[in-house]
């Protein structure tokens, strides 16, 4: 068999030809991987959208069972992440604010009537029998029925403030659903409401 002379065949087991071949082969997975990625960010990105809107209805839903829910232009309130608005006149705020861990965002719905329907738990990192315990039922019924204006605080009360119980216990997590109310009172305010 003739042997060939070709630098190529003489370095073919070498170094430098293995460094070749794996940066050959590198530059044509990501290559492969990043078309991909461009092609179908748009579709990542409806998925992702629908994923969370479909989560997101549901939790409105137990504000208010029998509503159709429509996502409603949001006024620049810091803390606030979207507004839907019921058939009905209702409204439903995804508000966040800083808790121990990191934000608990909450869906906050209010009645056309000007009062607090319910509270739900969209994302929290709170310590688990501690901070949770100001993220219960229990706890989110007490402002139940309560009028969505002012501002509430769980320390002294000042000027125009309204004083609400605390968690005993849960300090920064109470702070933080005291604070997700106030900021959707402020939005709903902004939005026409008492």
């Amino acid at each position: 068999m003739p042997s060939s002379n070709s630098w190529l065949s003489r370095h073919r087991n070498g170094a430098f030809y293995t460094l070749a071949l794996i940066l050959v082969a590198t530059l044509v997975c990501g290559g492969v991987t990043a078309a991909v990625h461009w092609g179908m960010t748009d579709a990542f990105a409806e998925a992702d959208a629908k994923l969370d809107e479909s989560k997101g209805g549901a939790q409105r839903a137990l504000l208010f069972p029998d509503a159709t829910f429509e996502k409603v232009s949001a006024p620049a309130v810091e803390g606030l992440v979207s507004v839907y608005k019921t058939d009905s006149g209702d409204y439903v705020f995804d508000v966040a604010s800083k808790g121990y861990h990191g934000d608990v965002e909450v869906m906050v719905g209010i009645t056309s009537a000007g009062k607090v329907a319910g509270i739900q738990v969209v994302a929290e990192d709170e310590t688990d029998g501690i901070g949770t315990n100001a993220l219960t039922e229990d706890y989110f019924g007490t402002f139940t029925d309560l009028d969505a204006s002012g501002v509430l605080t769980v320390e002294e009360p000042g000027s125009g403030e309204t004083k609400v119980d605390g968690v005993s216990g849960a300090t920064f997590t109470t702070k933080a659903v005291v604070a997700d109310l106030n900021i959707a009172f402020e939005a709903y305010a902004q939005m026409g409401g008492k």
